[in-house]
């Protein structure tokens, strides 16, 4: 019994020996295991409080830095704005929509206080950076100059290449219209805009005055190329437009300074009807499409007229009319010369009538009345102008009436007829093609008065604005001044 006793010990004694490797190993595992297990949960739990955290106070401040700037540029009358004039518009609400945050306007037009801090706006964000005045900075976004930017109400977007064609005769003045004070808020208007582009855009003005016909006329520029908008080439705009009907001494064309003789570029593959004479603000918007701009504003005051020469046989015909009509009044005793002669002397009086009328005015402080056609004063709104301010001018008709006292005013006879709008807008899109890579919206203003209704003109021109990825919009002396307000409250 007692040899059986040692040899039972040594084999208990070996097999707990065995099984250290083992328990070494699972508690190892379960030590490693631990470990592990502390920090998953510290990165799920600990790691991740501190990140959102994190992550919370850096966004709330950049959405305030973003929310503020946007409540500035809707203050500012941002895209999503209405105008009275056109409450069918829509504009867009999105990113690439907003607008900036609109800095002090330039106290006048002139070429002081011409720096300043602006923002940029994009689809990308908000990025800060240095503008003009009341610029637009670089910032992130769209990139490139693009921008979204109003002009009289009618917003625009993705512009970087701006031309402004502006009427600048003397039939926008007229007292329909508005006078001296609707033009002087248009040049304003215009120059408040050009002065908050940024740098990396670019700006041009063709400007026009149709002729007494509606057909003839002249258009010039202020240069012949886009310019960048930097502050030299600001100071030089404004220095430039702001003469431009600012004096009733020297109004229309004549009061452009150091006027740029246009000759627009033969085009010879455009298949444009050389038959055919387009209305001037046409030719105007040839000048301008020369420029190759993405944006075009276009201000008129009329829709004008197309027409394209008669046939040989028309021709011939109207001819003979003219001759048999000519040899009535001479039957009646009139001599042609001495009509003619009477009638100019009629027209000089009453001009010379008129200019101590408004010398008058202007001595009391007042707008003068401007016409382009001294046949105008004889219409009926304008002798009730001139009977409301207690002056009167007759038209003095001896020598050149018939015997039934028809007055003489026109004794020849044309060699032109009426053609379709529809070839003026043919016109446009051929010149569209052969100039520019990539079609320019056109946006067009017809400047009536608040009595008129030009219902034909609304419809061909916006007709033209639509087909050329623009808007159309009218304008009165009523809207301007509400724009002009609207500025004034911002300051």
């Amino acid at each position: 019994m007692s040899e059986e006793t040692p040899q039972k010990h040594p084999n208990l004694y070996k097999r707990v020996t065995a099984s250290v490797p083992l328990l070494v190993t699972v508690i190892v595992h379960v030590v490693l295991i631990g470990i592990a297990g502390y920090f998953v949960v510290s990165e799920q739990i600990i790691g991740k409080k501190k990140t959102f955290e994190a992550a919370n106070a850096t966004e709330s401040v950049a959405q305030k830095q973003v929310e503020h700037r946007l409540q500035v540029a809707r203050k500012g009358g941002g895209s999503a704005s209405s105008s009275p004039v056109s409450a069918s518009r829509i504009f867009s609400t999105a990113e690439n929509a907003l607008q900036v945050p609109a800095m002090p306007d330039l106290p006048s037009v002139g070429a002081s206080s011409l720096s300043g801090m602006g923002f940029g706006a994009g689809l990308g964000g908000v990025g800060g950076g240095t503008g003009y005045n009341t610029g637009i900075g670089n910032g992130n976004g769209l990139g490139s100059g693009f921008m979204s930017m109003s002009f009289l109400g009618t917003t625009s977007q993705r512009a970087s290449k701006v031309v402004f064609v502006v009427d600048v005769g003397t039939s926008l003045m007229d007292i329909r219209k508005g006078g001296f004070e609707a033009f002087a808020i248009i040049r304003d208007e215009m120059a408040k805009l050009i002065s908050r582009l940024p740098p990396s855009a670019e700006f041009g003005v063709v400007v026009f005055e149709s002729g007494t016909s509606g057909a003839d006329g002249w258009v010039t520029s202020f240069d012949r190329t886009l310019l960048p908008s930097t502050v030299a080439n600001k100071e030089r705009l404004f220095a430039w437009i702001k003469p431009i009907n600012a004096d009733s001494a020297k109004v229309g064309i004549q009061s452009v300074p150091n006027r740029v003789t246009w000759r627009a570029k033969p085009l010879p593959n455009a298949g444009l009807d050389d038959t055919l004479t387009v209305p001037l603000w046409t030719r105007a918007l040839r000048a301008a499409l020369e420029l190759e701009p993405d944006t075009i504003y276009l201000i008129t005051g009329s829709a004008g007229s197309q027409r394209r020469k008669v046939s040989e046989a028309v021709l011939a015909k109207r001819k003979r009319e003219n001759e048999e009509y000519l040899a009535d009044l001479k039957r009646e005793g009139l001599d042609l010369n001495a009509v003619a002669a009477a009638r100019n002397a009629a027209l000089n009086k009453a001009r010379s009538q008129l200019d101590a009328v408004n010398a008058k005015l202007k001595a009391a402080g007042k707008s003068p009345f401007i016409i382009q056609d001294t046949k105008r004063i004889f219409d009926g709104d304008f002798q009730a102008a001139l009977k409301r301010i207690g002056e009167t001018i007759k038209l003095d008709t001896a020598g050149w009436t018939t015997k039934d006292g028809r007055l003489l005013w026109w004794t020849g006879y044309s060699d032109w007829e009426g053609a379709e709008y529809a070839d003026v807008i043919t016109h446009i899109s051929q010149l569209q093609r052969a100039l520019l890579k990539d079609r320019a919206a056109l946006n067009i203003f017809l400047f009536v008065g608040p009595n008129e209704e030009p219902k034909a003109s609304m419809e061909n021109l916006g007709k033209t604005s639509t087909r050329n990825g623009g808007k159309f919009e009218l304008i009165t002396t009523k809207r301007l001044q509400e724009l002009a307000k609207r500025d004034e409250e911002k300051k």
